[in-house]
């Protein structure tokens, strides 16, 4: 296969050019240019250098990817006949250069020559540009990642879908007035143009081309009202920091451990309540709780939040095979055998009870309980239906009614009647935890209803007998089953 030498014309005209590129140009026994329509294509014929274009191919074409892939090929063809030499805007980021390296073989003869890009170019043009860009194709820019406090420069705006959708994804984080550059050119001489606008008006302009592109500045968090995951840490960070909050300062991995347990189950409560509101009001709560642990595990040399991160998606990657992998799994079942067989493979687990041993302790014990009882279930160790667990109950309260009786210390009959509870729970498939809680969460506002009423009546509860409180709490009730 003869030499392939891909050459970057940039987005100008031959003021652009550097020497290394004019003389690939002058020299090339096949020059082809991705496109005719650029402004270079005037000097060409100005200086008598002939040259062929892929603009028949691409009119041809359904679509970019198909594009990309003929264009690959017939540059491949036209190299095992005679030495190519290809133009482009930007051999760095051109889909067609990317499309041919993909197909060309390892010992293939390729030259890349670089040349000023259009970024370099626009990135010239605005004046309070910072040293450190990130630049993306508009087309990228929605699965990028992005930090609003670093500057960005979006290129290739070329058209009024493309530049809406790229609002968008920016004013997820970003102030939708706040100032961009708007750089603008001329298709036949490559001259742009640079003008402020606010960032809604980005999909609201007369028109938009390969050169169209915006410069969006960086902007700090206090000035931002939307935040993202590093926003959070940054938080969290300042909060620990040496001058930061004396009372965030102060704390450790143990004595934050009832606030995670307690914003867990406000979660819980949002969900059944469907308060959407609450829902990602107390899940950040959640979340902050995994960044002061991290925060705090970071300052001790333990781990940080990458490492948490790293945990999570590699355990997920692991125990999904039949997603990440070639393990097939059609059916949620298949998915929990799956994932259980992993789990006993990796933790050196070989009975079932060893299984039912390593059910965290760190758990509440009705959810670990409920754990254990699901363990023992798979292999028929389990009543038939809920009906049977609840007969468990009665036998268990008796035997706690006898300890009582007796005088006896019912703490070990008692443990069982809290175990088949959560029998009669699973086999109805309710969460122990969640029962409880909703229980509790009713008994505060049936008590209150109750205390309320007793005040409406120029009474006071304490004055009461349990009796006489008996039939406010009853009357309250009643009420709460007619509404």
């Amino acid at each position: 296969m003869n030499r392939l030498t891909i050459v970057t014309l940039g987005t100008g005209g031959e003021a652009f050019l550097t020497r290394g590129v004019e003389h690939a140009l002058r020299s090339a026994k096949r020059l082809v240019l991705r496109t005719g329509r650029h402004p270079m294509t005037a000097f060409l014929q100005q200086e008598n250098i002939t040259y062929e274009t892929l603009d028949a191919l691409y009119d041809a074409s359904e679509d970019f990817d198909a594009f990309n892939c003929d264009a690959a090929k017939k540059l491949i063809q036209m190299c095992e006949e005679t030495p190519v030499c290809y133009a482009v805007s930007d051999a760095a980021f051109d889909t067609t250069v990317a499309a041919v390296r993909a197909q060309l073989p390892g010992s293939a003869d390729v030259t890349v020559l670089p040349g000023v890009s259009h970024a370099s170019r626009c990135l010239a043009m605005v004046e309070a540009a910072t040293p450190s860009v990130r630049l993306y194709a508009a087309s990228e820019l929605d699965k990028a990642p992005h930090s609003p406090e670093e500057a960005l420069l979006v290129t290739e705006l070329f058209s009024r879908t493309c530049a809406g959708d790229c609002k968008l994804k920016l004013m997820e984080l970003l102030p939708e007035d706040i100032c961009i550059q708007l750089i603008t050119g001329d298709e036949a001489t490559g001259e742009l143009t640079c003008r402020e606008i606010p960032l809604y008006e980005l999909d609201r302009q007369p028109g938009y081309d390969h050169l169209t592109a915006a410069y969006v500045p960086g902007v700090p968090m206090l000035n931002r009202s939307r935040y993202n995951m590093n926003d959070l840490v940054q938080v969290v960070t300042r909060l620990r920091a040496p001058d930061g909050c004396p009372w965030d300062r102060e704390q450790t991995h143990e004595s934050i451990l009832p606030d995670l347990l307690e914003e867990s189950y406000e979660y819980i409560q949002a969900v059944r309540e469907e308060d959407i509101d609450h829902m990602y009001d107390e899940l950040g709560d959640v979340l902050l709780q995994v960044a002061m642990q991290s925060e705090i595990a970071h300052e001790h040399g333990e781990f940080d939040i990458l490492d948490v991160t790293s945990a999570i998606c590699g355990k997920m990657i692991e125990r999904h095979p039949h997603v990440f992998g070639q393990v097939k799994a059609d059916t949620s079942e298949q998915v929990l055998e799956n994932w259980e067989a992993l789990k006993r493979q990796q933790r050196g687990l070989h009975s079932h009870a060893d299984a039912m041993a390593n059910v965290s302790t760190g758990l509440s014990p009705l959810l670990r309980a409920s754990k254990v009882q699901k363990k023992a279930a798979k292999v028929g160790f389990d009543f038939d239906n809920a009906q049977d667990a609840l007969k468990k109950v009665y036998e268990e309260a008796d035997e706690v009614k006898e300890n009582l009786e007796s005088g006896k210390d019912p703490e070990e009959e008692i443990g069982d009647l809290f175990f088949s509870v959560v029998n009669v729970c699973r086999l109805c498939g309710k969460n122990p935890d969640i029962a409880l809680f909703s229980a509790v969460e009713k008994f505060i506002s049936r008590f209150r209803d109750m205390e309320n009423a007793v005040k409406n009546a120029g009474k006071c509860v304490e004055d009461l007998t349990l009796s006489e409180m008996d039939v406010y709490w009853d009357a309250g009730k009643q009420n709460k089953q007619r509404l």
